[in-house]
């Protein structure tokens, strides 16, 4: 499990992004490690046993989880969010440094997150899309 545990984190930081969703993670994790890869629900088990390593953000926790499912697929799957610094190498290391600082502060702040609170990880969603969005244009105009 360490291998995969260790793949998933090369995965997040080579994406570029402060934060994949679930099913995403997944099917990285299955083209690099093939039948060796967990599946969606054994995968979000072992992320949510290491919490040392990563965090999952799911706002469609709780009773209300069917109307996630109305989403379009992959819409409702949760978030995971490396705990560890992952350095400036891979993907976030590539662009502006203010696009770097940007991408790295969203990830920041979803370590902060109340993982029981849905308003709290729609608040971190809503940041990170506009993160994205600002460091996408950052690289864009570098």
């Amino acid at each position: 499990m360490e291998h995969v545990l260790g793949t998933a984190e090369q995965i997040l930081r080579n994406s570029g992004a402060p934060a994949l969703r679930l099913g995403a993670l997944a099917t990285e994790l299955r083209s690099s490690l093939g039948s060796l890869a967990p599946d969606g629900p054994r995968l979000r088990t072992l992320l949510e046993g290491h919490p040392d390593r990563f965090r999952v953000l799911d706002p469609w926790r709780g009773p209300w989880r069917r109307l996630g499912e109305a989403h379009a697929p992959g819409e409702a799957d949760p978030w995971v969010v490396a705990v560890r610094d992952l350095g400036d190498s891979g993907g976030c290391g590539d662009g502006h440094p203010l696009a770097r600082r940007v991408r790295e502060s969203v990830r920041w702040l979803a370590l902060n997150v109340d993982p029981s609170s849905p308003a709290s990880i729609i608040r971190w969603q809503g940041l990170l899309t506009e993160g994205m969005a600002a460091a996408h244009a950052l690289d864009r105009a570098a």
